[in-house]
């Protein structure tokens, strides 16, 4: 089921949409369900959707030397912007289901359609970019703190639902640490 009133409630915090606008994106939108771990991206296919995170929780990762390393994190009410979606290049991460999670799939296809029907709409997909390298710069702040003290500490100012719903290990290589020393920060030890 869509929860369309979430959906143009999210499109709103980025821009105040007029209602025909918001109904012309609403027309082609897709419901998608994925199980715990499940990919719905991965490395050198190309993204056709953005995504809305109607339920759950969802990963990007990039293939590490010995395992996936996790890039991101994003929950309920957030939208996924896929590397390469607007240049169709494909993508070099993967995107995942971290728990059971219901997505609702903005088609690029359809994104193209309503932009030609409303050009005045483009605004709105640059301030969404624009988003989207903020979180950028998020992760490129966090990762630059030297200590995993510290990196854990700004992730539990800013970021505070990864330690209620994200499993340890994938915390653990959000943080860039070991599963040892996040263990060690979540219970306060030395490290």
């Amino acid at each position: 089921m869509i929860d369309s009133a979430a959906f143009v409630q999210r499109l709103n915090r980025t821009k105040i949409l007029p209602q025909k606008i918001s109904l012309a994106l609403m027309e082609g939108l897709r419901v998608n369900q994925f199980d715990q771990l499940e990919i719905f991206l991965s490395p050198g296919n190309f993204a056709t959707a953005i995504y809305f995170i109607q339920s759950g929780y969802v990963r990007g990762a990039i293939d590490g030397p010995a395992e996936k390393m996790t890039t991101w994190f994003k929950q309920e009410g957030d939208i996924i912007i896929p590397q390469g979606i607007f240049n169709q290049r494909t993508s070099d991460e993967y995107i995942s289901a971290v728990t059971k999670t219901t997505v609702l799939a903005i088609p690029i296809n359809n994104i193209q359609r309503v932009l030609k029907l409303y050009p005045e709409l483009m605004e709105f997909f640059f301030l969404l970019f624009a988003e989207s390298i903020n979180e950028g710069q998020y992760r490129e702040k966090l990762l630059r703190f030297p200590k995993a003290k510290e990196r854990y500490d700004f992730m539990c100012e800013h970021e505070d639902y990864v330690l209620k719903r994200i499993p340890q290990s994938l915390i653990a290589s959000y943080l860039n640490v070991t599963r040892e020393t996040f263990s060690r920060l979540y219970k306060g030890l030395p490290y």
